[in-house]
């Protein structure tokens, strides 16, 4: 009975094997319709090599192209397949129902067969030019590029984090963008998020269609006041690869790359007052979720002994912006000034982390003192409320150490009576006639008289024209801007090879740079307000556009994972037009 069992185990075995060796033979097309001013593609494939292959007559259509074939070989989890094709390019002769007959091989010397197909060949349609098809199949490859930026809230109440992420969607293969306007945002907090110089391509839906994508830029913005603002558009050239209608030596088509500039959507964000009704007093601007933790290292010690005080507020918001608790305690109880630390991530919901003061307490006496109960107040997002927290009142027991003087000791202190003081140290006068004069009625005792009355008006004149240099705040603030421009024009070159600090010292250098000579502030840098004050200093278009390329450059280099940067260029284009912009303020 074992012996039966083997035996059919084995036949088993080999009739499994004999069917995942069996050959195929089939046809296949690439459309069943088609307008009879069309072509359709017909493959026969077969998985083994095999011989004297007879395609059908294709009564009914005109070969326009093939036979080709192709011969191809993989290996997949140590298995080898093989995959062998005819195939050919038909156009239709008339309307109708057409079969496609049967095809045959011979593979191990056993002869194969395709099964008929039947083609539905409709009325000829009309055909575009050449020329204009194409440029219709390239437009439908760029049309499958979108730039977007997403925003996480658009009516946020003042410093409550907003999370906005400039995203590339692409359906199509891109060769590479470059940045042509970078974003700004002008009365809001701004952090930047680190993004990797190569870019995780990944998967999305936009518009209900899956996507490819990456994340260009991705920022935290926090409004500082009330009211509408605009964020102006991220704008790129894109690289899209598209066909160019013709095909190399094999006959495949060729394709090329086409750009085009893209640009985001503009960004309203209408910024919302906090509610004035119920806020606390000890509220100092926190809006998220958070929570407070004040912990001693120790509550019994003696005298000059240090305790550490840790006053740590934890949570996710705009946990950067809020103002720590300061701990109140007995006079007994000497404070020194705080250690900060702080571990701060960025999420879509702001900066979550926490952020801590470690404060140095030593006491100066015996006996049992208190540090008072802290609040903490914010305004939390889920709720639309207040919430304050408020910590317990730590006691501290000093266990050794000298006792606290009290008013009646202090005010007790022994002194001395004064007269008796005055008769102890009392003294005689004596004077000493002086046998000779060296010094008086001499030619020295004379200059030095009369000098001070030489010195007063060069050390008045001196003395007002500090004071002036000192009042000449717009004056000292260009010179002080020219000598940072100077200054991060030099860092910049020595950074030549690092990509971040290069661009970082050169856009400090151009700020500065116009903080000199146009007498600004970092606030009111927009490009459009740059752009305006440049021309109303009768500066040249080219040197605008040159000097805004260059900022532009810059920035994109600063806030995008991009490697397309050329710092060589970039550090010459920065001497010109300086020099350009030097040459026409003074003219």
């Amino acid at each position: 009975m074992k012996t039966l069992h083997l035996y059919l185990v084995f036949i088993c075995v080999l009739f499994t094997q004999a069917l995942a060796a069996q050959a195929t033979f089939e046809a296949s097309v690439n459309k069943e319709q088609l307008p009879l001013n069309d072509v359709v593609q017909i493959e026969f494939t077969m998985n083994g090599d095999g011989d004297n292959f007879r395609s059908p007559n294709f009564e009914g259509f005109t070969i326009v192209g093939g036979p080709n074939s192709a011969v191809s070989y993989a290996w997949m989890n140590g298995k080898k397949s093989f995959k062998k094709s005819f195939s050919y390019l038909l156009k239709p002769k008339r309307k109708g129902k057409i079969t496609i007959g049967k095809a045959s091989i011979v593979i191990d010397g056993e002869t194969y067969t395709t099964n008929p197909i039947i083609i539905t060949v409709t009325d000829a349609i009309e055909r575009q030019d050449p020329r204009q098809q194409m440029n219709q199949v390239q437009q439908e490859s760029l049309d499958k590029v979108h730039l977007v930026a997403e925003v996480s809230k658009t009516k946020p109440f003042i410093n409550e984090p907003v999370s906005i992420v400039y995203k590339l969607y692409f359906n199509a293969n891109v060769g590479g963008y470059r940045g042509n306007q970078i974003p700004t945002y002008d009365k809001f907090w701004t952090y930047n998020i680190e993004m990797p110089q190569r870019p995780e391509v990944k998967q999305g839906k936009y518009k209900g269609e899956m996507y490819h994508y990456i994340v260009l830029k991705q920022d935290i913005i926090m409004a500082q006041e009330v009211g509408k603002h605009l964020i102006k558009p991220l704008s790129l050239t894109v690289q899209v690869e598209v066909p160019t209608g013709r095909r190399d030596f094999f006959g495949f088509p060729e394709y090329g790359l086409m750009e085009k500039e893209f640009s985001t959507q503009a960004i309203s964000i209408d910024a919302q007052e906090l509610p004035q009704k119920d806020r606390p007093a000890s509220f100092s601007g926190g809006v998220g979720e958070f929570s407070m933790k004040v912990m001693p290292s120790t509550t019994e010690l003696k005298a000059g002994e240090p305790l550490y005080l840790t006053v740590a507020v934890s949570g996710k918001g705009n946990l950067n912006l809020i103002t720590m608790p300061t701990p109140v305690a007995h006079s007994a109880l000497e404070v020194y000034d705080p250690q900060y630390s702080e571990k701060l991530n960025p999420t879509a919901l702001g900066l979550q982390g926490n952020r801590a003061n470690k404060y140095t307490i030593i006491p100066q006496y015996k006996g049992e003192y208190n540090i008072d109960p802290m609040e903490f107040s914010y305004f939390d997002l889920a709720t639309k409320q207040y919430k304050t927290i408020t910590t317990d009142t730590i006691k501290i027991n000093v266990l050794d150490g000298p006792m606290l003087p009290t008013n009646k000791e202090i005010a007790g202190t022994d002194h001395a009576d004064d007269q008796e003081l005055f008769q102890k140290n009392k003294s005689t006068l004596t004077f000493i006639e002086s046998k000779k004069a060296t010094y008086w009625n001499t030619p020295l005792f004379y200059f030095l008289l009369l000098a001070p009355l030489g010195i007063m008006p060069l050390f008045a004149l001196i003395t007002r024209l500090k004071k002036a240099k000192a009042n000449d705040i717009a004056g000292n603030r260009v010179r002080r801007n020219n000598r940072l421009a100077k200054k991060y024009l030099s860092e910049a070159k020595k950074h030549m090879k690092d990509k971040d600090l290069f661009y970082e010292a050169l856009e400090r250098c151009l700020h500065n740079f116009l903080k000199a000579k146009l007498n600004m502030e970092t606030s009111e840098m927009s490009n459009d307000n740059i752009t305006e004050i440049l021309q109303e200093k009768s500066i040249t278009a080219d040197a605008i556009d040159s000097f805004m390329n260059l900022k532009n450059a810059c920035e994109w280099a600063r806030y995008t994972p991009t490697d397309q940067v050329d710092i060589v260029n970039d550090y010459e284009t920065a001497i010109d037009v300086i020099d350009q912009l030097e040459k026409q303020f003074k003219s």
